[in-house]
């Protein structure tokens, strides 16, 4: 072969297998480092047995995200890693070996069958996923590598009668981080795209602050199961539970999953280290007990992170649709006020025109029918402008919310004869187009309701800037002295709640069209006063 060619093809070979080689090598030390974190968190040395054993999720989370013609090499990456870890703390060969083939076997099963049955990512997300998660990874697959991963500590000279009590610990010490650091990585590796852009916010406030708090309630419990009897151990065990749920129900599986692998690891660690929670048990019953309760938490909380992300997706999916929806109203309204426009509108002002062209050609006797019939026309003209402009005023995309709201405020007051006084602060500036279209509707609205049911002679609109803890917000207005709304008077709600005002579809269009966008609606009404308040989060366009 021509050295000009052979010397960038062998190139070429040399990168692809570099590049090839990357994944495998971070996997090694990832699986090793993970070996290292279970030897510090405690094993049961006489043994050689750790009880919380992370490598084999990392070499499972790395079967889920490579090919699987690929699976091969990350297994020999993983097994260096293994020799390297277990002789770096004695481990003879006979049972490294088959602590490896039973590790490399709950990571087959685990990748295989998540790939079947789950599916390609997100992982999570709803309780189905999570249920086959959970029976898959947290029941099948340890279970079945545990019956040979149980001969290890035999090997190493345990006695055979206790070769249940082995499989317990051996099974637990794969489910555990399975319910723990594998959702947290598969979430996070399907949401990479959002963590990349990951910025501190006021947002991850309550997070940390949560994080800080169950790593003291941990501490605590573990300092109180020294001091207290076995009576009281149930309370003592379940001390992090409301630390747990909170995380659950706030962050849904990412909170659940997180908020485990803290408890897991700080009460692992310290039933290792003579600290548990089971003073009176000899380390290997009391840590079997540990995992027992550890395992019976984190399937309920993680099913339960599962729910709530399940509800907040439908919950999205239903504002989707809903917005989806109003969209293609206002589409509507903007094609049916353009048809006014441009065809209803032209036709009324050529009919017009052709009504003074055989003026002259009537008999005097007709003039004043014809007079009637072009006064008329010029109404109707007038009506099918202003139907287009409410519709959907022009104005409100060519010149902003300030200066349409002021033309439709005076043509309604010209139409109802309700004196309207409108304040739009300094600071109020052009916002997101579909927040300028919600403001106006929502005045829109609320104009319309005091023309037709609060007998209101007088109206006051104001559109002020304001600043909240999270973020500047738009603060809409509306005041009449009518009669007042019945079933809200002397209380303020939000409308959207259990008991708030829902009757008519004005009220029940203003709280769809402010929950797409974030914001909220809120009515306080007594006789003589009404305030409608819409608050819209301040988006830049």
């Amino acid at each position: 072969m021509n050295s000009d060619i052979a010397v960038p093809l062998l190139l070429s070979r040399v990168r692809r297998l570099k590049v090839r080689l990357q994944g495998p090598l971070l996997v090694a030390l990832a699986y090793l480092l993970g070996a290292e974190a279970a030897f510090y968190i405690g094993t049961l040395s006489d043994q050689i047995f750790a009880l919380f054993w992370p490598p084999n999720v990392v070499l499972f989370c790395a079967l889920m995200i490579v090919p699987q013609r690929d699976w091969w090499l990350y297994i020999v990456a993983a097994f260096l890693a293994h020799v390297v870890a277990e002789r770096g703390v004695g481990m003879p060969a006979p049972q490294l070996l088959v602590a490896f083939a039973t590790n490399c076997m709950v990571a087959l099963l685990n990748a295989y069958a998540v790939r079947r049955f789950v599916g390609d990512p997100p992982w999570f997300g709803n309780f189905r996923k999570a249920s086959i998660y959970i029976v898959t990874t947290a029941g099948i697959a340890p279970a079945v590598s545990a019956l040979g991963g149980a001969f290890v500590p035999i090997l190493g000279g345990a006695a055979l009668e206790d070769y249940w009590i082995f499989w317990s610990h051996w099974y637990l010490a794969n489910a555990l981080p399975n319910l723990t650091l594998g959702p947290v990585f598969l979430i996070w590796f399907s949401d990479g795209a959002r963590w990349t852009r990951w910025k501190p916010s006021r947002r991850h406030i309550e997070p940390a602050v949560l994080a800080v708090a169950l790593v003291g309630v941990c501490i605590v419990a573990v300092a109180a199961g020294r001091l207290t009897t076995t009576s009281f151990l149930p309370g003592i065990l379940f001390l992090p539970l409301p630390l747990v749920l909170w995380a659950a129900v706030r962050f849904g599986e990412k909170g659940a999953s997180a908020a485990i692998l803290v408890v897991a690891v700080i009460l692992t660690w310290a039933t290792l280290h003579g600290r548990g929670l089971f003073p009176g048990e000899d380390p290997e019953h009391s840590v079997l007990a540990l995992q027992l309760f550890l395992t019976g938490l984190s399937i309920p909380v993680l099913m339960l992170g599962a729910l709530i992300d399940e509800l907040r997706s439908a919950e999205r999916t239903t504002r989707g649709l809903a917005a989806s929806l109003v969209r293609a109203q206002d589409e509507e309204r903007r094609r049916i006020a353009r048809d006014l426009h441009d065809s209803t509108g032209q036709h009324l002002i050529a009919a017009t025109l052709i009504a003074g062209r055989i003026e002259k050609t009537l008999p005097a006797a007709a003039q004043p029918a014809l007079r009637h019939l072009e006064d008329m026309l010029q109404q109707s003209i007038r009506e099918v402008r202003t139907v287009s402009y409410l519709l959907h005023p022009p104005l409100l995309d060519e010149a902003g919310l300030g200066l349409a709201l002021r033309h439709y405020i005076e043509g309604f007051q010209e139409r109802s004869s309700i004196a309207v006084e409108l304040d739009i602060s300094p600071t109020v500036e052009r916002l997101a187009p579909d927040r300028e279209l919600v403001l106006f509707r929502v005045v829109q609205e609320a104009l319309t309701n005091i023309s037709r049911h609060s007998r209101s002679s007088t109206a006051q609109i104001r559109l002020v800037r304001e600043r909240a803890t999270n973020g500047d917000a738009v603060v809409l207005t509306i005041e009449d002295a009518g009669k007042g709304m019945p079933g809200v008077r002397g209380v303020r709600q939000l409308v959207g709640q259990k008991n708030a005002p829902t009757r008519g579809v004005g009220l029940a269009s203003m709280r769809e069209r402010l929950q797409q966008i974030g914001g909220r609606l809120e009515i306080d009404s007594v006789v003589g006063r009404t305030t409608v308040r819409a608050v819209v989060p301040i988006r830049e366009p």
